[in-house]
């Protein structure tokens, strides 16, 4: 695994080369460029250089980890055949044991604080923060980013992704979903009259980054401690200037300062085009004054904007997720084979392939899934199929609904689901009495278990003959 940005860059750009662009304007066009190449084919590694109304050296790269390789490479898995489930395997196998935590290791100084900018010098516009979408409410320096803060209770610290937006040279917002972990940080600090201290890293190593936007590390446990288990070595921090929080010695920008209660000073946040795919709103949130800003020499700002396939921006997020979830089922029930996360349905769509193995074991599986936390947040349909159907495969699954679903008799509706404020088909009524959950359904394609082998065979080769016109060379 990697130690920051740049060497992961490094060994890309040996790898498979990347997608320089030079002279491209913070205004749209960056993030239009990064829409455009994140839907080719074998999506490459983009990175901005001199960049409209900026000295060289001010960079950005987008499209980070894009492809399965890219993901692969920047996790330590293997690089040969990882895709769809195969990558899913890869991921569940790295963390069928559970990871050990390692704690940081506080360094005395580190590259980050090779420029440290307070006072009148902090100025948010000195970098190339992109506005990505046409309809954004402004310019967002941190989506591929890590808000670090302490909990002011018991003292742990929590790394979590959440945007944020500039708004002036010394203001910006920092926008936490209702329910996560930051949020409630933050509100813990408002409730004692305080300002919540955050550091904001724009840049960093792939590991950290991938824990900061996985919700499977729980509440008290520091995604540091995450990391540093997945890379089994420590992550180095140094202290903050300004707000004694501990930040990460090799990234590329760091913003300190505080959020103020919401009574003190809002800005408005947005519209901001959501992973959802579509725009959300503008909304008041509390300001986030910046106090110092640490930076290296050249600093690279990471985005991870969303679009219509928002996934494959956060390390291939489907798969990630859909490991992370066939290991939890696998502690729950039996006979799961196969899980993925559906990007094409802005991953609502949670698709299970099972063995079947009792009466009810389909609809078990099913409620379990619906309720695990990586997926119980925004995910509308759950299908479950029998195992010789290939999840990562829709034309598989759709054959799968057209043949062995019934609609009456297999579909359930569970209402008062986890969903956001970003849901577009949260009705405006739901939204102004403060109801943010939806409905989810549950949908069993699969053979009845208890007709299963009266079940017409499907029509398919057989593994023996599969392997006779293999060894007899008539195809790879």
């Amino acid at each position: 695994m990697f130690d920051d940005i740049r060497e992961f860059i490094k060994r890309v750009k040996e790898l498979e080369g990347y997608k320089l662009v030079e002279g491209a304007d913070w205004d749209l066009e960056i993030g239009a460029i990064t829409h455009i190449m994140i839907e080719t084919p074998d999506s490459p590694l983009v990175l901005f250089d001199n960049i409209k109304g900026y000295q060289a050296g001010y960079r950005v790269v987008s499209n980070m980890f894009t492809t399965p390789r890219r993901t692969a490479l920047a996790l330590g898995l293997p690089l040969v055949d990882l895709k769809g489930l195969s990558l899913v395997r890869a991921w569940r196998d790295r963390l069928r044991e559970e990871v050990k935590l390692v704690s940081p290791a506080v360094v005395k100084t580190g590259p980050v604080k090779e420029n440290i900018l307070t006072g009148d010098a902090v100025d948010l516009y000195k970098f190339p923060a992109p506005k990505w979408h046409e309809l954004d409410g402004g310019r967002y320096i941190g989506t591929g980013c890590m808000v670090i803060q302490r909990d002011p209770d018991e003292g742990w610290v929590n790394v979590g992704t959440y945007r944020v937006q500039v708004h002036d040279k010394t203001t910006a917002t920092v926008y936490m979903a209702p329910g996560r972990h930051g949020d409630i940080i933050q509100r813990k600090y408002w409730d004692k009259g305080l300002p919540c201290p955050v550091a904001v890293s724009c840049g960093q190593e792939p590991a950290l980054w991938a824990a900061s936007t996985w919700s499977i590390v729980p509440w008290g446990v520091s995604e540091y401690e995450y990391a540093g288990g997945l890379k089994n070595k420590p992550i180095e921090v140094v202290k903050g200037e300004v707000t004694d929080l501990p930040i990460p010695a090799r990234a590329e920008l760091v913003l300190e300062g505080d959020i103020v209660p919401p009574e003190v000073e809002v800005r408005q946040e947005g519209p901001f085009a959501e992973w959802l795919g579509y725009y959300g709103y503008s909304r008041p949130v509390p300001a986030f004054k910046v106090k110092a800003i640490l930076h290296r020499n050249n600093p690279i700002i990471m985005g991870a904007p969303p679009f219509k396939i928002q996934g494959r921006q956060i390390f291939n997020k489907p798969t990630m997720h859909s490991a992370l979830t066939w290991n939890e089922l696998d502690r729950q029930v039996p006979g799961v084979k196969g899980v993925w996360i559906a990007e094409e349905a802005a991953t609502s769509i949670l698709i299970i392939s099972i063995e079947q193995k009792y009466p009810g074991h389909a609809k078990q599986v099913a409620l379990a899934a619906a309720g695990i936390n990586i997926t119980g947040y925004m995910v509308r349909i759950v299908i479950v199929v029998d195992d010789d159907i290939d999840p990562s495969n829709i034309s598989d699954v759709l054959w799968a609904l057209g043949t062995r679903w019934d609609p009456a008799t297999s579909t359930d509706i569970i209402d008062g689901c986890w969903g956001s404020l970003i849901d577009p088909r949260l009705s405006p009524e739901k939204k102004n009495r403060g109801d943010l959950t939806h409905s989810k359904a549950i949908i069993l394609a699969c053979k009845p278990y208890h007709w299963m082998k009266e079940f017409a065979p499907a029509v398919t080769i057989s593994p023996e003959l599969l392997k006779r016109v293999k060894d007899k060379g008539f195809i790879d």
